[in-house]
């Protein structure tokens, strides 16, 4: 594994305790052996002036920095110092975050540091910490976020791309997570590799004692989807499971993220849908366990064509069935789990899926866990960025 590494991390994740994502799960593995600055994202200068008017001057001081874990800490600049898209006042608050962050660096002794950015739009600091090696990180299709076609949408996925492909060209390594972002950002760095995420397999694989309370009523067969409630999901799909086949309890486990949150009132209305909200990951686990099947019910927009979901792993680790849509991320997966796009078939292979507990059946899935453990692919991680160190700079 790397080692004796300074490694600053630029995270879009609103805080370290927010849905853990592929970049805790990183970032905690290598810790053991590196010291890991996280860094939460910077806030922006119209929130910060709304958020002074509503509570006052004081939350112009308010910052980040603790130590959640050996080797890592978190931090977050004051919101004294937002990102400002005009000069000069952009130049001010810029200069501002920089002092603190080399500051900050240098409290903990952490030179010539290797930068770790995990989205687009967070390269400020390229070229601003004598860093060593620079690193971008791509788990998703930014650009595909904005799912509408009007002008201003076509507009605005343009912008993305090409500040993108400034931060691919800048960076010494690219690590993306799916076939297809490997062969839409290699074109413009061919230091790219296809790193897919992976599971704590133990943390997943054990199975609770007793399921948490709000499960423990509702009655089986219980099909479940554990993760955001986004425009990636594909609600009409669910909602007709849950009409065609009311005796089935549906679970939805995690925050409801959508930009048009009343498009999940048809769910919400039907008597056989559970919404759960938010879970720790020290609880995911345990709602996982408590389904009979795990859903994937992924829609087919370009932002499901290049992700490579978290659950899919987890899921598979727990054992339990596994129905999917058909997106890319899951062909190499035939094997365990059904795909179907249909609403009939797909409702059909959840019926199957539900006769398909068997030891053995748990035990072929788990078996495909356990050969994609995050300890494997921070060892590979590791293995690259070793090269990259060890090859002369121009």
């Amino acid at each position: 594994m790397l080692s004796g590494q300074n490694i600053v991390c630029f995270s879009p994740d609103l805080s370290w305790n927010h849905l853990w994502r592929n970049r805790h799960q990183i970032m905690t593995r290598l810790a053991r052996q590196n010291k890991i600055l996280f860094i939460e994202p910077t806030p922006y200068l119209r929130p910060v002036i709304q958020q002074t008017k509503q509570a006052g001057m004081k939350t112009l001081l308010h910052s980040t920095f603790y130590q959640p874990m050996p080797n890592l800490w978190v931090y977050r600049s004051a919101n004294a110092w937002p990102i400002s898209g005009k000069s000069p006042l952009s130049d001010i608050t810029f200069a501002l975050r920089k002092r603190q962050l080399r500051r900050t660096l240098a409290r903990l002794d952490m030179t010539q540091p290797i930068l770790w950015v995990f989205r687009y739009d967070l390269g400020e600091m390229i070229g601003h910490l004598d860093e060593k090696l620079v690193i971008y990180h791509a788990v998703d299709e930014y650009s595909a976020y904005a799912l509408t076609d009007d002008k201003n949408a076509r507009a605005h996925r343009q912008r993305i791309r090409e500040i993108e492909q400034d931060i691919l060209r800048r960076a010494d390594l690219v690590f993306v997570t799916s076939a297809t972002l490997l062969k839409n950002k290699r074109p413009y760095n061919a230091n790219t590799y296809f790193i897919p995420n992976g599971v704590d397999y133990e943390h997943f694989a054990t199975r609770p004692e007793e399921f948490p309370p709000d499960v423990a009523d509702i009655p089986h067969p219980r099909i479940g989807y554990v993760g955001s409630i986004n425009e990636k999901i594909d609600l009409n799909l669910l909602e007709a499971i849950a009409r065609q086949q009311p005796d089935w309890h549906l679970l939805m486990v995690g925050p409801v993220l959508l930009k048009q949150p009343d498009a999940i009132a048809p769910l919400q209305a039907l008597p056989n849908c559970h919404f759960l909200g938010r879970k720790q990951v020290s609880e995911l686990p345990a709602y996982m366990h408590a389904c009979d099947v795990c859903l994937m019910p992924y829609a087919h927009n370009d932002w499901t064509e290049n992700i490579n979901p978290l659950k899919l792993y987890e899921y598979l680790a727990t054992g339990r069935p596994i129905v999917a849509t058909d997106i890319p991320a899951v062909q190499d997966f035939r094997e365990v789990l059904h795909i179907e796009d249909n609403e009939d078939a797909f409702i059909q292979a959840v019926a199957q899926a539900l006769t398909e507990s068997t030891p053995a059946a748990i035990t072929r899935r788990q078996r495909i866990a356990r050969q994609n453990t995050w300890e494997q692919r921070v060892e590979t991680l590791s293995s690259i960025i070793n090269g990259a160190l060890d090859r002369p700079k121009d």
